[in-house]
């Protein structure tokens, strides 16, 4: 079974830059030649700590390890001088998979990884691949008091034969020291919900304070 509910160690991984929720973006700028502080950069809008960067002479795998309104700082150091290059920087990857209609275990918030699910996923094969589905439009919005994000288009499975009873978003960029699988909730799906040689669809509540899948107040 299942309980519905944000993780409590995505809370406080909030807190610890260990989530990105933001669209890709690009911007110009500049830098020298090993070094980690990037200048004259176009736009600072947008512009997260742990946001993924490439571009030439950005190494694989470097992130933004700081912001100030003016530039930003590297994680890892540039291997050629950047004169007015375009970088551009990327969200985490969030997915969310399915678990089978009996676990072995009650999920819920104290879930904190997706390794943790082992075989209480949905098998691969029929219509499901181990991992479940990357979700779209990570952009997160604030009103008033409330950060709200519901993703974009609806989680679906073509051509599925299986049955699930509840449904998982982990992140599945490397955080934490280079953990990958942070979870974020957890969701019951009311019941064991079956699905025979269709499209199993899981519809995605209005992008609202109120109603979208994930608020933060």
């Amino acid at each position: 079974m299942a309980v519905s509910g944000i993780c409590s160690s995505f809370k406080s991984e909030l807190l610890n830059g260990a989530h990105v929720f933001d669209s890709p973006d690009w911007v110009t700028a500049s830098a020298a030649s090993g070094a980690y502080v990037v200048t004259s950069v176009s736009s600072m809008i947008g512009i997260a700590v742990g946001m993924g960067v490439s571009g030439p002479g950005i190494q694989a795998g470097t992130v933004v390890a700081a912001t100030s309104s003016t530039g930003f700082t590297l994680s890892l150091p540039t291997t050629a001088a950047i004169a007015a290059g375009t970088l551009n920087f990327t969200a985490d990857t969030f997915q969310m998979c399915l678990l089978i209609a009996a676990p072995s275990v009650t999920y819920g918030p104290t879930l904190t990884n997706y390794a943790a699910i082992g075989a209480d996923e949905v098998p691969a094969g029929s219509g499901y691949v181990t991992g479940g589905v990357v979700l779209t439009d990570v952009s997160a919005v604030t009103s008033g008091t409330t950060a709200y994000i519901t993703f974009g288009a609806n989680p679906t499975w073509p051509s599925a034969t299986f049955s699930t009873s509840a449904a998982v978003i982990y992140n599945a960029s490397a955080r934490l020291s280079g953990i990958s699988g942070r979870t974020v909730a957890v969701f019951d799906l009311g019941g064991v919900q079956s699905i025979s040689a269709g499209s199993f669809v899981l519809a995605l509540p209005p992008a609202s304070p109120t109603t979208a899948l994930i608020r933060l107040a």
